[in-house]
């Protein structure tokens, strides 16, 4: 005997859509639930979501719901519509495709979109092409962010020890600074790693980076090129090659 389908329902309602449209939780589970049972589909859980917008995806019951996903938990996922999923079309495309990777359908009772179906599986293929391309798209965004970073000499990343972000700018921190000139000039007279980590509470791994990280040049490297950054240096070429000559040589 063929197992039923374990279904998941997802609700989800903003408070200001309650008063206006009446679209309530218990409505739409109800809905929900007539639908399983015309199906013959077990109902898993009802994950629902009252008072959240669906402009973001960080939801506690969807975010609960989709780490059940992950963990084949069901077989379907049921909403009464699909903007109560998502209202951005980027994220339901992006979401649908990982369901799809994990060989979870997804249905609404009042459009027509089954994937349980041929029909919903040709519609699956038609969003994971979709997918790909926001995520090429995505991936061409940040990297364009990047290189104008790059052009205008701005830090790519989380401001390293030493220095701290001011309106979006690398600064020296002048409480650390002075500790990256003197673990330098430790490591050009060949002190022991452990001894410097232990001074300033350093792990050896971290220290290591560290002494090797061009951005205390006021360089900033990405792909592997370095680019001459628009932030103040924290210590000379000299003392940076003499440090990491040294260490080096071990």
């Amino acid at each position: 005997m063929e197992k039923k389908p374990k279904t998941a329902i997802y609700v989800r309602v903003s408070t200001q859509e309650q008063a206006r449209e009446g679209l309530s939780v218990d409505a739409q589970i109800d809905k929900c639930k007539s639908f399983c049972d015309a199906r013959d589909w077990d109902v898993f859980k009802v994950y629902r979501d009252a008072g959240y917008s669906a402009g973001s995806l960080n939801r506690p019951a969807l975010e609960l719901m989709l780490r059940d996903a992950q963990e084949n938990k069901f077989n379907i996922i049921l909403v009464y519509k699909i903007d109560r999923f998502s209202r951005k079309l980027k994220d339901l495309i992006l979401v649908l495709d990982d369901l799809k990777s994990q060989k979870i359908n997804f249905t609404s009772v009042t459009e027509q979109i089954d994937t349980t179906s041929a029909m919903g599986e040709a519609f699956f293929q038609i969003i994971g092409v979709f997918a790909q391309l926001e995520r090429g798209m995505v991936k061409e965004r940040v990297e364009l962010a990047f290189e104008r970073k790059i052009k205008f000499g701005e830090a790519l990343f989380r401001a390293p020890l030493g220095y701290v972000y001011q309106n979006k700018k690398l600064v020296p921190d002048p409480e650390n600074a002075t500790k990256i000139r003197e673990i330098f000039e430790m490591c050009a007279r060949d002190i022991n790693y452990k001894e410097i980590s232990q001074k300033f509470n350093i792990p050896s791994s971290t220290l290591y980076q560290l002494v090797k990280n061009p951005i205390y040049l006021g360089k900033i490297k990405y792909r592997g090129e370095l680019h001459k950054g628009k932030h103040k240096a924290l210590i000379d070429e000299n003392l940076f090659n003499q440090a990491n000559k040294i260490q080096n040589e071990k």
